[in-house]
């Protein structure tokens, strides 16, 4: 009658525990710790060169040329993909409460499309048409460029859209030149118009009045008029701070987002 071997638990990291079939067995054979017992032997065994100036040096080569590498696609990126600047002006700091006066989308060294709210005879200010119309000029360009979009107006168009019962945007590529100018620039400010005064010397952007935002809401013509002004100003500031900036931003890295993908 032969004699009855105990199981053991595998001594490599202790993975199972296994019927031996000799003395000697001391791996199991399920998780081939024996060959990996032995890699790491290998490893440990192997001479490190701690001073390799050739390696270093192919290294730092690759670092440069895929810095370089990024570079030349931004710049591609800059020459044959399309870019808008947007920017919106509403009642209310709040989407579920307010809703959208006007807003601005400029193109690149283009012209600037303007969507305005308006307050039919006998009825009252509705943007319904306002945010399809800007959901529609977004989601035709390449990549789109705001100052706190991620925080306000993307948001906030996307919010409107869907109180009115409408798609949110569906494809995004977005800039925030808010967090590049937060992040790679140390000014007391973080405003569009200190960055432009600190990057031109003097800001073109207008002040925003309370009051005029409150007539501008009940339908007076000339408020309307001085909100749009201050939107159109807003994103022509924004375009040249873009220029200015572009050198911090890494272009190819930005992501397609897509929004509402459930609807």
């Amino acid at each position: 009658m032969g004699t009855i071997r105990p199981q053991v638990r595998c001594v490599y990291d202790g993975c199972c525990e296994f019927d031996p079939q000799s003395h000697n067995h001391i791996h199991c054979t399920e998780h081939k710790c024996k060959r990996r017992a032995e890699n790491a032997k290998k490893r440990l065994g192997k001479e490190v060169t701690i001073h390799d100036p050739e390696t270093w040096e192919l290294q730092d080569k690759r670092k440069l040329a895929l810095a370089d590498k990024v570079r030349a696609r931004n710049e591609w990126i800059l020459q044959n993909r399309s870019f808008a600047f947007f920017d919106i002006e509403t009642t209310n700091l709040e989407a579920s409460i307010g809703m959208i006066l006007c807003a601005c989308v400029k193109e690149m060294g283009g012209m600037t499309h303007t969507a305005v709210s308006r307050i039919p005879d006998g009825g009252y200010m509705d943007d319904h048409a306002t945010v399809l119309l800007l959901r529609d000029w977004l989601e035709s360009y390449d990549y789109v460029c705001t100052y706190y979009g991620t925080g306000f107006d993307i948001p906030y168009l996307n919010t409107r859209l869907i109180v009115h019962g409408e798609r949110p945007i569906s494809r995004l590529r977005h800039v925030d030149l808010y967090y590049t100018a937060k992040f790679q620039l140390k000014l007391h400010s973080n405003r569009l118009d200190v960055v432009a005064e600190t990057l031109f010397g003097k800001s073109e952007k207008t002040r925003v009045l309370g009051p005029v935002w409150t007539r501008a809401a009940q339908g007076d013509p000339d408020a309307m008029k001085y909100i749009v002004k201050h939107c159109e100003i807003d994103v022509e500031v924004l375009e040249r701070v873009f220029h200015r900036l572009r050198g911090f931003i890494n272009l190819s890295e930005k992501r397609i987002k897509l929004f509402g993908r459930s609807y």
